[in-house]
């Protein structure tokens, strides 16, 4: 059997202290030999309860020494939004030592980060800035001890290739995975602490926490010795309901070394699930995880989203959200305005919902589908192809 030891990249979504948009995590040392990853990168905390539009933002690096004014050459633009109390990961430049980042970053550029030392600033146009003071300037991080500006009288600490700086959580402790990432006090120095990932020590199975963006749910471990491991099973509850296989992970066999992994569910027909690991060795005997209880944030409003594919044949899926309970009905019609089936006609729990429909019975042609649910009405066209 092995020690487990079960680590966060990114941390779980609580509602923050401050009331502006945050840089939460930097790494630098993407790619470099002994890398834990193979990309530099930045992530991006939302401690508000609103979500805030990225298309017009960007982040811009300049060394921990750069007198230039203004900054030029490294500028990384921001597309999309952040939802409320939620992270938004910037992938940058890399190398060929490391293993990938655990979960998709939602924009990619090719700033090369140093690992010890440098200056990063969010700025909310993307213009390039004169410095720390400019108006535009969201939020500065200098980090390591040569970095000639930063908030504060002091820069933040210096990552390493196997650690990065996190922002303290919303009660300004040390942490990063279990209470936000919301202290902000303008303070550099005071604000970020050393993030060692993965840990040098190998523990006994020492925490397992799930990381929830949008409405994905990300878990992310690591060993720290494995003997005759195969694999982890993943499997997923919600109330009332037995456990169920949702993925497997393979693993390393046997190793001295912290191996890193991990699995993102996208999980439908409610917000509140339960999740655990079932770790396997060659032989079938196996053992199991702590659980952990997950709760997806921000449905606060109906959604119905369009079908994929489309055009279909015969079959296709129709995604939808609800923010509490009800009675749902979707139905199809043709042209003519004449229903022609009936996807669902049930009640359905709080959450994300995903149907299938089976199109079989219908000719070619351009149709639409209408969600009824409480007072929410919405109509979208989907096309069978035959």
């Amino acid at each position: 059997m092995k020690k487990i030891l079960f680590f966060f990249l990114f941390p779980l979504i609580i509602s923050g202290q401050t009331n502006h948009l945050v840089i939460a995590e930097i790494y630098g040392a993407g790619g470099n030999s002994g890398a834990t990853y193979r990309y530099d990168y930045i992530v991006l905390y939302n401690p508000t309860f609103s979500s805030i539009d990225l298309t017009s933002w960007s982040i811009q690096y300049q060394s921990a020494t750069g007198i230039s004014s203004p900054w030029t050459n490294y500028k990384t633009n921001l597309t999309g939004s952040i939802s409320a109390n939620s992270y938004y990961i910037i992938q940058e430049s890399g190398g060929t030592n490391g293993i990938d980042l655990p979960i998709p970053p939602n924009v990619i550029g090719t700033i090369s980060l140093n690992a010890t030392a440098g200056k990063v600033a969010l700025v909310n146009d993307q213009n390039y800035i004169i410095g720390i003071d400019d108006s535009n300037v969201i939020d500065f991080v200098g980090y390591g001890s040569t970095a000639n500006s930063s908030e504060g009288n002091n820069p933040a600490p210096s990552p390493s290739t196997v650690s990065s700086i996190c922002r303290a959580d919303n009660n300004g402790s040390q942490t990063y995975g279990s209470n936000g990432s919301g202290t902000d006090t303008d303070n550099n120095g005071n604000d970020f602490w050393i993030n060692y990932s993965p840990s040098p020590l190998p523990v006994e199975l020492l925490s397992f926490i799930s990381i929830v963006f949008g409405n994905k749910i990300q878990l992310t471990w690591s060993t720290a010795t494995e003997v005759n491991n195969y694999g982890f099973s993943v499997e997923r509850r919600t109330q009332n309901e037995e456990w169920k296989k949702i993925g497997f992970v393979q693993g390393n066999g046997n190793s001295n070394s912290p191996k890193n992994y991990a699995f993102t569910d996208q999980p439908l027909g409610g917000i509140n699930f339960k999740y655990r690991l079932k770790q396997i060795d060659f032989d079938g005997s196996y053992e199991y995880s702590n659980e952990v209880a997950v709760t997806l944030k921000g449905i606060n409003q109906f959604t119905l989203e369009q079908n994929y594919p489309n055009p279909f044949n015969p079959t296709t899926t129709i995604r939808f959200s609800l923010p509490l309970e009800y009675f749902v009905s979707i139905k199809v019609f043709n042209l003519l305005g004449e229903q022609v089936s009936e996807v669902i006609n049930q009640s359905l729990k709080e959450g994300y919902h995903e149907i299938k429909f089976d199109g079989s019975n219908l000719a070619s042609g351009v149709y639409f589908y209408h969600l009824n649910a409480g007072n929410f009405r919405a109509t979208k066209k989907f096309i069978v192809s035959r």
